[in-house]
């Protein structure tokens, strides 16, 4: 998963970079998992498929804690919310899929961790 003394940040920090991804999403969740994958880059995460994974495990466990939060306090359209897991579910479905094709994952993970870095930029400048 990490090349041995390629990870600049250490536990705490890798955990609060985490964190902050984790808690943006459990709001908003949009652009998550290029948020994800970026900063698993930053940590040190070299696998692409390995980071890919642990994202998507990530990804799974937020919605349940948010789902969970705003479901108590009454904030939930059901009726829109069942149709967007069907699609989310799909979605994973097919692009797992078409993930696993990929062979050369170096371009790709330097794309994501740049596209993850403008996103953030952009994000936090407005």
């Amino acid at each position: 998963m990490r090349s041995k003394g390629s990870c600049v940040a250490g536990p705490v920090l890798s955990a609060c970079g985490i964190g902050v991804v984790a808690a943006y999403g459990g709001y908003l969740n949009g652009g998550l998992s290029v948020m994800f994958l970026a900063v698993f880059g930053l940590i040190g995460f070299r696998d692409l498929h390995s980071m890919n994974g642990l994202k998507n495990l990530l990804a799974a466990v937020l919605p349940v804690v948010s789902v969970t939060t705003y479901a108590t306090v009454g904030l939930i359209a059901w009726e829109s919310a069942a149709v967007l897991a069907v699609s989310i579910t799909v979605g994973g479905y097919i692009g797992a899929k078409y993930a696993r094709r990929i062979k050369r994952t170096e371009p790709l993970r330097l794309a994501v961790i740049a596209v993850g870095a403008i996103l953030t930029v952009l994000f936090f400048a407005e």
